[in-house]
């Protein structure tokens, strides 16, 4: 069996989920609970860095105040900053308990907390709810500090660019940033989560989460793509520690966004679909208001997955 060099984060599994502020504990303060309001302002540019080896996008934050590194995470609904960072650095926040529902794999009870500022670069968001839990894995097991996720929530609150190879995210692209997109190929929707409905081999249709946060495009085998019969095991990180997944390595190409994009996708089976970084490494990604839109990257000497 093979080791693949790169690493798997299932945050976008954990973290595409509904929540409810338990019984006895007050109902978030704002009209409408996890989401921002963004600060009026011209286009902005933040710089996204790509962890070599892991295909993990990270961003410098201030939450409150404060510094950070955060997971530029497509696929995670809601925001989430692990409880350790919220402890020793937000001291006065007031933490509260929420039930999850909906697909989740948290083990852990996670907490909420109202943030009066988030920024990335220029870029401002205020007065949201953020979610707190144990991402103590996190950082290890991509192999560089993270004190949490970046999810929809906070990052679909507007229209943005998302350039993986360019190593960039534009917040409000003016039209210029907008050329070469294709129309009408993806859907935004399902509470915050990047999904697009995508033809496979045999003209099926299936639900597919845009997952920047994930190292590598995962299908699930029934969709019926086909293998290669290469079987590997791929490190996985989630917020409760690290597994391993074993799986099979699916053939290249065959997949349309609009445009066609050409992935090697891993086959797991009962596993959400998910197109990763692997992916959107060479194809830029326009969100805006219920569409997602995909362009081959400009980037010339772009970084390309590891094998």
């Amino acid at each position: 069996m093979k080791n693949a060099i790169l690493t798997m984060t299932t945050a976008a599994m954990v973290l595409c989920l509904s929540a409810a502020v338990q019984a006895g504990v007050r109902v978030s303060p704002h009209d409408a609970p996890f989401i921002p309001k963004v600060v009026p302002g011209t286009q902005t540019v933040v710089r996204v860095s790509v962890l070599k080896g892991k295909n993990m996008p990270l961003v410098r934050a201030k939450l409150d105040g404060r510094d950070c590194t955060l997971l530029f995470d497509t696929g995670a609904t809601h925001t989430t900053i692990d409880i350790a960072f919220v402890r020793r650095e937000l001291p006065d926040a007031k933490l509260e308990k929420v039930a999850l529902g909906g697909m989740t794999n948290v083990e852990g009870a996670p907490m909420l907390f109202p943030a009066a500022s988030l920024k990335l670069g220029d870029a401002e968001f205020r007065d949201f709810d953020v979610m707190a839990l144990d991402l103590s894995g996190l950082g290890p097991g991509i192999g560089t500090p993270v004190d949490g996720i970046v999810g929809m929530n906070v990052i679909g609150a507007t229209p943005f660019l998302l350039s993986l190879g360019e190593g960039r995210a534009v917040f409000r692209p003016d039209e210029t940033e907008r050329a070469g997109f294709k129309e009408g190929i993806a859907r935004y929707a399902d509470d915050a989560m990047s999904v697009a409905m995508t033809p496979v081999y045999g003209g099926k249709m299936f639900g597919l989460i845009v997952d920047s946060a994930a190292s590598l495009t995962f299908l699930d085998k029934s969709l019926g793509w086909p293998s290669t019969g290469e079987r590997e095991e791929i490190g996985a990180v989630g917020v409760n520690g690290d597994s391993g997944i074993g799986c099979e390595r699916g053939k290249r190409g065959g997949l349309v966004l609009g445009i066609e994009v050409e992935i090697e996708p891993r086959l797991v089976p009962q596993r959400v679909n998910c197109i990763g970084a692997d992916a959107l490494l060479r194809h830029d990604m326009l969100v805006d208001a219920e569409c997602v839109r995909f362009r081959p990257c400009r980037a010339t000497g772009r970084p390309r997955l590891a094998r």
